[in-house]
């Protein structure tokens, strides 16, 4: 990366940091208005400001993706090198991560058991379809017994444009 790249993402990132000192100081001025229209565009404003920072970082994050699994290796492997100490940077070296999946759950698990390998099996329940339970059983007058579950309920703002 040219010097002159990374000082100005530097300088990006120093002014961020001082933008949400700022915007924090601005959201308490806001909420201390008690004027739900002000405080209201004021979050509308931020949740715009977040989604470019957001998108920006993604595009970041792409980046750096794409060096770390395939352009980094292939310069390493090129120059025949598998680790590396770079002053500046630390040891470099290239790892292997390995993932699987199941596509057929019921037969991945008879495998598994078959072939001694029953004790990697853990049963989950997805998170998000529990809350959902939980939200419908609460509709019906039922809770999900604690300490067995833990339910909590957030409240949250979402703003929708009108055409």
């Amino acid at each position: 990366m040219q010097q002159e790249t990374l000082h100005d993402l530097m300088n990006v990132c120093n002014l961020l940091s001082k933008t949400a000192g700022d915007i924090r100081n601005q959201t308490t001025e806001a909420v201390a208005t008690n004027d739900h229209i002000e405080v209201i565009k004021h979050y509308d404003d931020l949740r715009k400001v977040t989604a470019l920072i957001k998108e920006s970082r993604e595009a970041l994050e792409q980046i750096e993706m794409r060096l770390s699994r395939e352009q980094v290796p292939d310069v390493m492997r090129a120059h025949n090198i598998k680790n590396i100490t770079i002053e500046g940077v630390g040891r470099v070296t290239l790892g292997t991560r390995w993932s699987a999946s199941m596509p057929d759950k019921q037969a991945g698990f008879e495998w598994l058991r078959e072939n001694g390998h029953g004790g990697v099996i853990q049963e989950t329940v997805n998170a998000q379809t529990l809350g959902a339970l939980a939200k419908e059983l609460n509709n019906d007058g039922v809770e999900l017994p604690a300490p067995v579950f833990t339910t909590n309920i957030m409240t949250y703002t979402s703003i929708s444009k009108v055409k």
